[in-house]
């Protein structure tokens, strides 16, 4: 695939073979199965240790380093896309957090969170999460890893993601509305056209994460 893009481009027909990739649903992938296997079975990165690693994390660093760890967990973002969200929250709230439905609306910034292949769409949000959140707005993923390099705890900051949907999935959400937190819309024609969850699956969700909040405070 990435020969073909690259083929595409030097011939001058990209656009020709973007047409292609959508017509037929074609994806890069550079893992196999064996893979995947073995990181879902891996105990050094399985549920347990994940969450304590959070935790002496969050304990190690310094409130305002830890509070990205733990926004970044009850949001489920990437990495820089938690940094980033901290610092719309810190200037544009008003616009960016949706109170009537109680989330943070990431699509009204396409130029800093909608990119061509890494999206993100929405985030529930709360009083604990917006607490959280508002703090010093120049913490970046660099500052964090510095942080924790320096309090002698190993940098797996991908590891709150992993938590957000890993604790979700365990407590009997679709896997469709993760995917919708976190970003991925699927292709399927059971996502295009038929799945419309009940909005009202929100305060769920917003609930789930409060007991969340609590297991790792």
């Amino acid at each position: 695939m990435k020969s073909l893009s690259n083929l595409a481009k030097f011939l001058g027909y990209y656009d020709k073979w973007k047409l292609i990739i959508n017509r037929y649903q074609l994806k890069w992938s550079n893992k196999n199965g064996i893979d995947t296997f073995n990181k879902i079975l891996s105990e050094k990165h399985d549920y347990s240790s994940m969450l304590d690693w959070l935790k002496q994390t969050y304990k190690n660093l310094p409130t305002k380093y830890g509070n990205v760890l733990l926004f970044n967990t009850l949001t489920g973002l990437r990495p820089n896309e938690a940094c980033e969200s901290i610092r719309i929250i810190e200037s544009k709230v008003d616009e960016y957090l949706n109170k009537d439905n109680m989330v943070l609306e990431h699509f009204r910034y396409p130029d800093l969170l909608i990119r061509r292949t890494k999206n993100v769409y929405i985030s529930i949000a709360s009083e604990k999460v917006m607490d959280i959140a508002k703090q010093d707005n120049k913490i970046t993923y660099t500052s964090i890893k510095l942080a924790t390099q320096r309090s002698g705890m190993e940098m797996h900051m991908n590891y709150c993601r992993k938590i957000f949907a890993t604790y979700l999935r365990n407590n009997g959400l679709e896997q469709e509305i993760i995917d919708l937190l976190q970003g991925r819309l699927l292709k399927s024609v059971f996502v295009r056209h038929y799945y419309r969850p009940d909005l009202g699956r929100f305060e769920k969700i917003r609930h789930l994460l409060g007991n969340l909040y609590n297991q790792l405070i």
